[in-house]
């Protein structure tokens, strides 16, 4: 399961409905997203993985990852 912003949710169960389901209820509609790992590709999941840790990390952190990203290029 992963947490995505709701409009994240609907892209990515409509790019992939194999591989992500809304979970059932109140959960599901506020983007708790159940992933089928089994139909799953390893980048997809990290793609989907990177945007729920987005969604939940501190400000801080966040900003610490754009800085070190932007210096590796």
């Amino acid at each position: 399961m992963v947490r995505v912003t709701p409009v994240e949710q609907e892209m990515l169960v409509e790019a992939e409905p194999n591989v992500f389901v809304p979970a059932k209820g109140a959960w599901g509609r506020q983007g708790s997203t159940t992933v089928n790992l089994k139909a799953a590709k390893k980048t997809t999941v990290r793609k989907a993985m990177a945007a729920a840790w987005r969604l939940a990390a501190p400000t801080h952190l966040k900003e610490e990852f754009k800085t070190k990203k932007s210096s590796r290029r």
